[in-house]
């Protein structure tokens, strides 16, 4: 387990938590999407200081934000579908937000190398984290 999915898997860990203790089921995933736009705008704007935009590149990564969605709505249903015919009621959408908390983390750090990139200041601390993230992944980290 590379150090980009021990963040995702401690992220959703955390999210699930979070979301069981405060209700906040579905907000995760709103969050989620405003990241991801985030990330894409920041990858369109770095791509574009770095005259390296490419319409196909953008489209892949459009289509890998698209299908994590659906994957995410996709647990969603089946905690409901679980929910439904079992007596149980510890579904309620907490694995759904900690799988959106996952990704959002992944989405944070994709943002912020987005920011290397641009050249925008980032403390030296993140781009150290950054560095043993790209380090560790070969990579960069990024999507998945």
């Amino acid at each position: 387990m590379n150090i980009e999915q021990k963040v995702a898997l401690i992220s959703g860990i955390i999210g699930s938590i979070v979301s069981y203790m405060f209700g906040l089921v579905g907000v995760a995933v709103s969050i989620l999407i405003l990241f991801m736009l985030a990330d894409y705008i920041t990858g369109l704007i770095a791509a574009g200081i770095n005259k390296e935009l490419n319409s196909r590149i953008g489209w892949v990564g459009f289509i890998k934000k698209l299908y994590i969605l659906i994957l995410i709505s996709l647990i969603y249903a089946l905690e409901y579908l679980a929910g439904y015919y079992t007596e149980f009621d510890i579904f309620g959408g907490y694995i759904g937000d900690g799988a959106a908390f996952a990704y959002i983390a992944i989405e944070f750090i994709s943002i912020t190398e987005n920011g290397v990139k641009m050249g925008a200041p980032i403390p030296t601390f993140v781009q150290s984290l950054l560095k043993i993230v790209k380090d560790k992944t070969g990579d960069g980290g990024g999507e998945l």
